[in-house]
């Protein structure tokens, strides 16, 4: 194994005869995670930033399946089910009477303990070697996942027709006992930052990348891996039908976590708050409201013991000179994410918000490309934020924050209003709340719409979304305050012009929902489906 700096030493002849350098190869880090490798000596970027050795191999394995390969294997298949058949006619009539539609699906029973116990294990053997082929025949031509060589004797293989014990359907992989391929994986983790992340971007991606591919990792980070297949298997049409076994695995593994950090003094992985609101927004989407609500309740609880809500406190940051920018931001956006759903839950369900904005000593998320590359980009505090009119520093996430702050504060003050009525004060006076809703309402409308592009021309479902919750926000404030007493006519004058602002807000809605034929419908959904559904009653109103 070389060095990239002794590759780069080899020279080729250009057109003229003379020497020239040759395009470095990459190293064996930037080929396993097909990144452009710079070549940079003694250490290329993405290894110098990941910490891992930096090694060129120039010598390559050919590619592709030996001479013969696909046809030696179809061969020792067909004998395997010629000897399977074979031993099948010398059982006994309640063994053979199997259907063989449900050998994957339910397995028979047993023909005696000593029978089952011999062939199990061989049986089980088999079938994981040949998961990797079943599971992606397709990418199994171009790379032999399967060493005949490690294939057992089928002349003296006593077989017993019966599947693994790990319950399956209609491949090995939907079965998550089995392990899922690689090339799948890679597919999976592509899917969800192409049509998750820009809806729920509390992931550095190239941390992921960096961890993902270990061999051992903690089960805080399988389950967030499994939570990020299932959203992607979702919003996929190729691997929806392995979702339901990916989201069962995640809940066993966030529930055997909950109960190993049960202790006053145990310490939380962020993957585990992270992967509780991956999967509050997978049942959200599945309209498991209930259990989505319960799961988000878990990310919140979560979020707070591990006190992401100060963050940027100043004794916080004056002990950690040498932070970890990335992990803070990262720390960040769970919180703000967990603050943000809660908000949407709330309103939409009208209860109590749990997150307090009152008591956040979060700077708010750094926009996205800053936070992927890295960069340490030092963002305003949620009040500085709401009061600021001209942002010098755009994100369609903090924006979205803001007006899921003004709903909650309308929410509040809705509720207090009942409360000081249920105490005998017929006619509190709510002008002041009312002027200062309505003008924080017109700051934000006027910011998305001068600030930042049209949301219907681009495809950033978090601007698509700003600009939904928006024109929500109006008609959710004008329903508070139809709700209300109003005695005198200047009131009742005002209650009118709210009427028709919210008739003018919804008749912005219906252009945002006629834009979203041409929209993609998987980045659409996460942002608009499972989130603003549940303004819908608003309309209503």
């Amino acid at each position: 194994m070389q060095t990239p700096e002794a590759v780069s030493q080899c020279k080729l002849p250009d057109s003229n005869g003379t020497a020239r350098g040759r395009q470095r190869p990459a190293c064996e880090e930037c080929r396993r995670r097909k990144l452009r490798c710079d070549g940079q000596q003694p250490q290329c970027s993405v290894c110098k930033e990941t910490g891992v050795a930096c090694e060129v191999n120039p010598v390559r394995a050919p590619r592709g399946p030996k001479r013969g390969y696909l046809k030696n294997l179809r061969n020792r298949v067909s004998m395997l089910e010629s000897k399977l058949a074979a031993h099948a006619q010398d059982l006994p009539p309640e063994v053979t009477e199997i259907d063989s539609g449900d050998i994957l699906s339910s397995p028979p029973d047993p023909v005696s303990d000593a029978l089952q116990v011999r062939n199990q294990d061989t049986v089980q053997d088999f079938f994981s070697m040949m998961n990797s082929c079943i599971c992606e025949p397709e990418m199994g031509l171009a790379s032999p996942l399967l060493d005949l060589g490690s294939l057992p004797n089928l002349d003296t293989l006593n077989l017993v027709p019966e599947p693994p014990s790990t319950p399956s359907t209609t491949t090995c992989i939907n079965s998550i006992s089995a392990p899922v391929c690689e090339l799948t994986q890679a597919e999976l983790d592509q899917l969800f930052f192409d049509r998750v992340h820009p809806s729920v971007p509390i992931l550095h991606q190239r941390r992921y990348h960096s961890w993902s591919k270990l061999q051992v990792k903690s089960t805080a980070r399988v389950s967030l891996q499994y939570a990020m297949w299932t959203l992607a298997s979702l919003l996929s049409g190729q691997f929806q039908h392995l979702q339901d076994g990916f989201y069962q695995e995640t809940k066993q593994m966030l529930e055997s976590l909950s109960h190993g950090n049960s202790g006053p003094g145990s310490s939380v992985d962020v993957e585990v708050a992270q992967t509780w609101l991956l999967i509050a927004i997978y049942e959200s989407m599945r309209t498991y409201h209930q259990h989505a609500w319960m799961s988000a309740g878990r990310a919140f609880k979560l979020v707070q013991l591990m006190k992401l809500h100060e963050i940027d406190k100043p004794k916080a940051a004056t002990c950690n000179s040498d932070i970890d920018h990335v992990a803070t931001e990262e720390k960040r956006r769970v919180f703000w994410m967990a603050y943000f759903l809660d908000h949407l839950f709330s309103i939409g369900n009208g209860l109590s918000i749990r997150l307090n904005e009152h008591a956040i000593c979060t700077r708010l998320p750094a926009p996205d490309t800053d936070f992927q590359s890295g960069q340490n980009c030092i963002m305003d505090f949620l009040p500085d934020a709401i009061a600021d009119r001209n942002p010098t520093v755009r994100s369609p996430l903090n924006e979205c924050i803001i007006l899921a702050t003004i709903c909650g504060r309308t929410l509040f003050y809705n509720q207090l209003y009942n409360v000081r009525c249920l105490n005998g004060d017929n006619e509190p006076d709510s002008s002041d709340w009312n002027a200062w809703l309505d003008n924080s309402l017109s700051v934000r409308l006027q910011i998305l719409s001068t600030c930042y592009p049209s949301p219907t021309s681009g495809y950033d479902p978090m601007l698509l979304f700003a600009h939904v919750i928006a024109q929500a926000s109006v008609m959710y404030l004008c329903k508070e305050l139809n709700s209300m007493l109003w005695s005198n006519a200047k009131a009742r004058s005002l209650r009118t012009e709210y009427h028709q602002r919210a008739l003018n807000a919804a008749e912005h809605l219906v252009n945002l929902a006629r834009a979203l034929v041409e929209y993609h419908v998987f980045k659409a959904s996460v942002s608009l489906i499972s989130m603003y559904v549940k303004h819908a009653d608003v309309a209503n109103s």
